[in-house]
C-alpha cells in the first residue's frame, strides 16, 4: 500500500489499528515420525469465509492462534523482551502479540528507528511463533501517551480535545489533521 493510499485511508478507520504481520516462521505438520516445514505459499495471512464461520488462513491453511499477548512496556526495550521469548515457547504457543509504539519508533520527527520492531521479528522468527503487531499511536484505551514528545510539546499543530471548561487534556483531538497525518505517515513508514 503506498503512503499516500495510507495517509487517505487512516482518515475513515477506526482509531485502533491492528496489524497482522505474520513473519518469517514456518508451520510445523507432523508427518509420521519427523517434522517437515510447511511450504510457505507467499499468500498473505487472511480471514475467509467458511459457512458462518470465518477463519484466518497462514500459508493456504486455516491457523489457530495460540497465542500469548505481551503486556504493553514489554516491546519497550531489547532487555526487557530477552527473557520472554523462551517462556513464550515454554508455554507452547505458536504466536505472540506485541506492541509497536510510535514514540519508540519515531524519537524525532522523521527520524524512524526501528531497531525494536527488528529485534521483536528476529526473536519471534528464532523462536518460531507466528508475530501480531499492534500499532499504539495517537490513541490507545482513549489516551495519547505513545505519542512522541515532538507531538506532546505542539499543542497548537496537534491539537487536544478539551473538557467541559475548554481546558485541554492529553488526548490528541481527532479533529487534528496534522496528528492524523503524522500518526499515518509513520505508520505506512513502519509497514
Amino acid at each position: 500500500m503506498s503512503k499516500k493510499n495510507v495517509l487517505n485511508t487512516s482518515r475513515k478507520l477506526p482509531v485502533l489499528l491492528l496489524v497482522l504481520t505474520f513473519l518469517g516462521c514456518t508451520q510445523v505438520k507432523e508427518n509420521n515420525s519427523s517434522k517437515e516445514p510447511q511450504k510457505n505459499t507467499g499468500q498473505i495471512p487472511h480471514l475467509e469465509k467458511q459457512g458462518s464461520s470465518t477463519q484466518l488462513i497462514v500459508e493456504g491453511e486455516p491457523f489457530l492462534m495460540l497465542s500469548g499477548e505481551l503486556h504493553n512496556s514489554t516491546c519497550g526495550g531489547f532487555d526487557l523482551m530477552r527473557p520472554v521469548w523462551k517462556k513464550l515457547t515454554q508455554k507452547n504457543l505458536n504466536s505472540v502479540i506485541a506492541t509497536v509504539s510510535w514514540e519508540l519508533v519515531e524519537p524525532e520527527k522523521g527520524k524512524f528507528n526501528f531497531a525494536l520492531v527488528d529485534s521483536i521479528i528476529a526473536g519471534a522468527r528464532k523462536e518460531d511463533l507466528k508475530l501480531v503487531l499492534i500499532w499504539f499511536a495517537s490513541w490507545k484505551n482513549g489516551g495519547s501517551i505513545y505519542i512522541p514528545s515532538w507531538v506532546k510539546r505542539d499543542y497548537e499543530k496537534y491539537p487536544r480535545a478539551k473538557d467541559e471548561q475548554g481546558k485541554s487534556l492529553e488526548i490528541l483531538s481527532t479533529f487534528g489533521n496534522a496528528s492524523c497525518e503524522a500518526d499515518a505517515e509513520a505508520f505506512a513508514t513502519l509497514m
